[in-house]
């Protein structure tokens, strides 16, 4: 059986990998701000 020391950290690497659900939940928000920030800077260009 592996130590203490060795599960923690492999726990602790499994939960800083991100899950899909949120991936796509901030694919989704950063598309809309980009989107939104163009349209903001097309109204400043003119």
């Amino acid at each position: 059986m592996a130590s203490d020391t060795q599960r923690a950290k492999r726990i602790r690497n499994w939960k800083k990998k991100p899950n899909k659900g949120n991936l796509k939940a901030d694919m989704k928000r950063t598309d809309r701000n980009r989107e939104i920030l163009r349209e903001l800077a097309a109204k400043e260009a003119r």
